[in-house]
């Protein structure tokens, strides 16, 4: 059965699309393509789309998902360069990708919401915007709001920090106008943007502090090059990118099995753990050294980074890893709890994002006046990030329950904005101006997502930004790729209940 795609009157609702990285491109797209709607408006904070991959141009920044699996579906790009795309290749395909659909004209850069509210009475969405360049503050009223404002966008930056007094700057702010030639350099945090950063400039520096407060565990990175022949095979054999595609995702879903501490998967995380410990065991020949960076939590807890490079860095001569606590900076120097100090030229944080809390107390304001950050904190009653019983015509394309530790997110923001597509579809054909899903549906949805944890290795003892500060998992879908797609190919409508238009 096809799509709804305008009301019995001929119009279409009015949507605003918060964010212009994949989630929000990815929305705007399926709404021309799959419903014909242009009554939407894209808001975005930067001078340009890309989001994630426009804010971190960092030395060494690239994915750690296979290229061709970091494409849109409907939009496969077949000149990857690599098997593992660096940031600039990325945001050029995005750039292409929404010159293609003509989306520049929709989006409204150097534009910050301030403040959405569910109006009631209005049965809208009120929503609060400033233009960052000129000051000048306006309002919208849109019937349906797609957020896809992503995690990794709030840079986390100690207090601890402020206090230095030389050039300092986290990776995904970083200063492009200051040459690190023979400098003295701190690097502190070691999650994936400091595992790519610091081989990335360790031959320019003089000398490299690095500041580890817990090790990760590290798996081979097989960066390939494609030839112009792959590339062609791609463009020009008949289902060959497609079977392609299929080979690189299936072999990823596989991997979720060495994230559960079930008996029935331990032979895939054995392996992986093996891995982990042989690429140590070959890259780090001081027994000292590679003890700091062996992990000692559980494989899979905090995101597996892949790199073959990283552990080479660390061994060089001109490079210190330090792994006492960080007590604060005086001057140039940092201060450990051992007694020692180092002082150094630049401070460069890789101290990570607010994942948990990256939505302030009085933003997203619902049904009845709720505060939805203050009344449901880091446990929003959520079904499958789409909407929740107090954000009626809400849809989370990047939220709870929606990243990943071993597969392609662009596949969980497809399949959530294809579930959006038809919630849409459903409230134009009932001729309704709002629909909501039950609180019974996010309920049942919460603890089946906390049932099927519980053999999972977020549910463990360690710490990650997988869990908010009381150890429960609210930034990871419980199970594979596939199982997402299966559990939302189908819209229920017996899950939602919806208000009549006027």
């Amino acid at each position: 059965m096809g799509l709804t795609k305008t009301y019995k009157d001929g119009t279409t609702p009015v949507i605003a699309v918060i964010g212009a990285g994949f989630s929000g491109l990815c929305a705007a797209i399926r709404l021309q393509t799959q419903l014909g709607i242009s009554s939407y408006r894209v808001f975005e904070i930067e001078p340009d789309i890309g989001g994630t991959w426009w804010s971190n141009t960092y030395p060494g920044c690239a994915c750690d998902v296979k290229s061709h699996n970091y494409a849109f579906s409907f939009e496969p790009n077949y000149d990857w360069s690599r098997s593992y795309a660096p940031q600039q290749e990325i945001w050029e395909y995005l750039r292409r990708t929404a010159h293609k659909y003509n989306l520049y004209d929709k989006i409204s850069f150097r534009t910050e919401i301030t403040h959405t509210e569910w109006n009631d009475s209005l049965q809208k969405w009120v929503l609060d915007y400033v233009n960052l360049n000129t000051g000048e503050k306006s309002r919208m009223e849109a019937d349906i709001v797609f957020s896809g404002m992503g995690p990794l966008r709030i840079p986390q930056i100690p207090k601890e920090f402020e206090g230095f007094e030389g050039p300092m700057w986290h990776t995904a702010q970083w200063n492009h106008t200051y040459d690190l030639t023979n400098k003295r350099v701190a690097v502190v945090g070691s999650g994936a943007s400091a595992i790519q950063v610091v081989p990335s400039i360790v031959k320019k520096v003089k000398t490299l502090d690095y500041y580890q407060r817990t090790a990760s565990y590290i798996v081979p990175r097989r960066n390939a090059r494609y030839s112009a022949l792959w590339k062609w095979m791609f463009r020009n054999i008949p289902f060959f990118h497609f079977i392609y595609y299929k080979i690189l995702y299936w072999s990823s879903e596989y991997t979720i099995a060495a994230f559960s501490s079930k008996l029935k998967d331990r032979i895939p995380r054995l392996v992986a753990t093996f891995m982990a410990w042989l690429i140590r065991r070959i890259q780090i020949h001081d027994a000292v050294l590679r003890e700091k960076l062996t992990p000692t939590y559980e494989m899979g807890c905090r995101r597996i980074v892949v790199s073959s490079n990283y552990y080479p860095a660390l061994t060089r001569e001109n490079v210190n890893v330090h792994t006492a606590k960080i007590t604060g900076v005086k001057g140039h120097s940092i201060l450990l709890n051992d007694g020692s100090a180092q002082e150094v030229d630049a401070l460069i944080l890789a101290t990570g994002f607010h994942v948990q809390d990256l939505l302030p107390k009085g933003f997203l304001i619902g049904k009845g006046g709720i505060d939805v950050i203050e009344k449901f904190g880091k446990n929003p009653l959520t079904y499958y990030g789409v909407t929740s019983p107090v954000t009626p015509n809400l849809f989370f394309l990047l939220g709870p329950n929606t990243g990943l530790g071993h597969n392609s997110v662009l596949f969980m923001i497809e399949i959530q904005v294809e579930y959006a597509i038809k919630a849409i579809s459903f409230m134009m054909e009932k001729n309704l101006a709002s629909v909501q899903v039950t609180e019974r549906a996010c309920k049942d949805f919460i603890e089946e997502l906390d049932d099927k944890m519980k053999g999972m290795v977020w549910s463990s003892s360690c710490k990650s930004w997988y869990q908010n500060d009381e150890g429960k998992v609210t930034a990871l879908w419980w199970s594979s790729c596939s199982h997402y797609w299966w559990r939302l190919r189908k819209f229920h409508p017996a899950r939602f209940v919806g208000v009549q238009r006027i």
